[in-house]
């Protein structure tokens, strides 16, 4: 388990800034704002609802579950946002 919290959290220490680079470069200029705002805002409900998801599954269904869940989620998201089709200028 202590493996898994360390590789969840160099994935995301990697993968945050590398995403934002990403999205303030595919981003018109004058949509910049509103855009970093709502991902830091996901990411805010993210960080903020992770630990209440994960933790209050753990309790019911042990820690593993509560991983095994999460990483449920946050693959189902990363399935939706590749299907999501990009906004044309």
């Amino acid at each position: 388990m202590l493996l898994a919290a360390i590789g969840i959290g160099a994935g995301t220490g990697l993968i945050t800034p590398l995403a934002f680079a990403w999205l303030a470069s595919a981003t018109p200029e004058e949509r910049l704002g509103q855009t970093m705002g709502a991902a830091e805002l996901g990411r805010e409900l993210g960080d903020a609802g992770g630990p209440v998801l994960v933790g209050g599954l753990a309790a019911a269904a042990g820690l593993a579950g509560g991983y095994a869940v999460l990483a449920v989620v946050v693959a189902a998201v990363a399935a939706a946002a590749r299907r999501t089709p990009a906004v044309a200028e």
